[in-house]
């Protein structure tokens, strides 16, 4: 009984929080797993769709090949920024959905129809300049599934994250999103961007913490270290790389 009270706490100073931002801003996520053997009709059926329903000025859609983890030889779809609203005014016209059905849909595999609704944290986030453009290739994903009721430390945690990186004057950037609706409610997405593959030693490295003992002290380190490993009960990572040839122009820049 005190776990699901402690969840249904997490789960509305959560959504208290969000209701206070007036222009949160949210992604829609998904898997696309080629039926086998018609990969190649499926990028060629998807290529023409994006090009016709979701150029500059529509619905934006972007699509990256997965290269590790379960998902591998799938794509990974990404829609936004949005906000709430965007997604009650879009009106999606026939001829998307029956393009859609006669050029992609026979050459996916129902078993990966799911869709996530994602929710970014500045907050919580170390985000890159914006000077170096809209977003890189790739990205290195990390998934943590964390416990009901744990959400306040896995927040604390990641604000301590960004505290470290922060002082420390680290490039290892990240951005940080929790999953509004989906297959998996306690699930928090760590997403890492990198250039090239060479660079995802940053992410990748044994230990984690960004420099926690040096900024914070061994105690402070080690109590953080105990938050983290007792709210996240596993985790999931997966490298995706761009795929600008079946995607939508990117946004500009924004202004500073």
């Amino acid at each position: 009984m005190k776990q699901f009270i402690l969840a249904m706490m997490y789960v509305f100073s959560l959504n208290t929080l969000i209701a206070q931002e007036e222009e949160e801003e949210v992604w829609r996520v998904w898997y696309m797993k080629p039926v086998q053997g018609k990969a190649e009709q499926l990028q060629k059926g998807l290529k023409a769709h994006v090009a016709k329903n979701h150029g500059e000025g529509q619905w934006p859609e972007y699509y990256y090949d997965v290269l590790s983890g379960p998902n591998f030889g799938s794509l990974m779809g990404w829609s936004g920024p949005h906000t709430w609203k965007d997604f009650d005014e879009r009106v999606r016209s026939q001829a998307d959905v029956d393009h859609w059905n006669r050029y992609v849909a026979p050459y996916l595999d129902n078993s990966s129809t799911g869709t996530d609704f994602l929710v970014f944290h500045p907050e919580l986030s170390f985000d890159r300049p914006q000077s170096d453009g809209p977003w890189p290739p790739i990205f290195h994903l990390s998934w943590n599934y964390i416990g009901p009721g744990r959400g306040g430390d896995y927040m604390d945690v990641a604000k301590s994250q960004v505290e470290s990186k922060t002082k420390n004057k680290s490039e290892n950037y990240h951005r940080i999103y929790h999953t509004a609706s989906g297959s998996n409610p306690d699930a928090w997405l760590y997403e890492y961007p990198v250039e090239s593959m060479e660079e995802l030693k940053k992410s990748t490295a044994v230990g984690g913490g960004g420099g926690w003992e040096k900024v914070f002290g061994k105690a402070k380190a080690d109590e953080l270290r105990q938050k983290y490993q007792g709210s996240v009960k596993s985790r999931m990572r997966e490298i995706i790389r761009e795929r600008k040839d079946l995607s939508s122009p990117p946004p500009p820049p924004e202004e500073n």
